[in-house]
């Protein structure tokens, strides 16, 4: 369309501003999309197809049980479901990412958290998050991975083992589905509070957070 209406423009005279600038911008256009959004992508419906399926099979090895994030040696942290031990999902995602909240305190981590699961992995349209006494609340709309099956969801996951290695301590994660919103809470305990408003270490560089 860009070399069309550039072509266009110098056969006709009378109107060759509008029609280059008009070619200019579509050619402009062309290059970015070529460039840019290049390489192949997955779609939702599979991607949820995938979960689904490997979320089931784990499930069935424990079907009931709390959901605990438990950090290890490390930066590594586990998930353990009535005395199982699987890796997260969570695991692996966040350390395809980078992260400008390493040392600030956990509302200022849960912010970057949303921002990665609503613009790095477009997990989600939107995304918010709150602290309180004990527990934190991350709520997503409009989820790209299904929600039907709940085991270890992506957005669950990252949200468990953000707070586990931030405090050091394992975090208890619920999961619900309200009013279409994805709903993430985890709990920990009340020894981990002073971490909210605290950063990891101090400015030497050595680690303050509490023995595990």
């Amino acid at each position: 369309m860009g070399v069309l209406l550039v072509a266009a423009g110098i056969a006709v005279p009378a109107f060759r501003t509008l029609l280059v600038a008009w070619g200019g911008t579509a050619l402009f256009l062309a290059l970015l999309v070529r460039f840019v959004f290049t390489g192949p992508t997955v779609s939702a419906a599979v991607a949820t197809d995938i979960y689904t399926t490997m979320a089931g099979n784990a499930r069935r090895r424990n079907p009931t049980g709390e959901r605990r994030y438990h950090p290890t040696e490390g930066d590594g942290v586990s998930l353990v479901v009535g005395g199982e031990t699987f890796e997260p999902v969570g695991e692996r995602l966040l350390a395809a990412v980078e992260t400008d909240a390493g040392s600030g305190p956990l509302n200022e981590r849960l912010g970057v958290l949303v921002d990665v699961v609503v613009n790095e992995f477009e997990l989600a349209g939107r995304a918010s998050a709150t602290t309180a006494d004990g527990e934190a609340t991350v709520t997503v709309a409009e989820s790209r991975v299904g929600t039907t099956e709940l085991f270890d969801h992506p957005v669950v996951s990252l949200v468990g083992v953000a707070l586990a290695r931030h405090l050091a301590t394992p975090v208890a994660v619920e999961a619900t589905v309200e009013d279409g919103r994805l709903v993430v809470t985890g709990r920990w305990s009340q020894g981990a509070d002073e971490l909210l408003e605290r950063p990891d270490s101090d400015e030497g560089g050595e680690d303050e957070r509490p023995d595990r």
